[in-house]
């Protein structure tokens, strides 16, 4: 099992990898989600999810300026309404040293 999935991490696109690091997250498998994200960040670094995983990361080491950096620039990069606003809710809590992983 572990040679599929780690064949699949392979070929997935780093929106496919950052959802299912979140995923792992709801289910409280957070270890795993943050090498997941560490993943998106070195693979996409220029990209939504590659910024968004670096935030989760920075966050979840308490980094919360870097993080809310990171999450700026995916509003930025951000081409979509919806998606621009979800991350203004992480921005937010991001300025009140909120842990988005929570």
């Amino acid at each position: 099992a572990k040679k599929v999935r780690d064949q699949a991490m392979g070929v997935a696109s780093p929106l496919q990898l950052y959802s299912y690091a979140r995923g792992l997250q709801a289910q409280k498998r957070s270890d795993e989600a943050m090498a997941i994200f560490k993943t998106v960040a070195a693979k996409a670094p220029e990209t939504v999810p590659g910024h968004l995983a670096s935030a989760r990361l920075k966050s979840a080491a308490g980094d919360f300026d870097g993080a809310l950096a990171e999450a700026k620039a995916a509003e930025a990069a951000a081409t979509i309404d919806a998606q621009k606003q979800n991350i203004r809710i992480l921005i937010g809590r991001l300025q009140s040293k909120q842990d988005i992983n929570k």
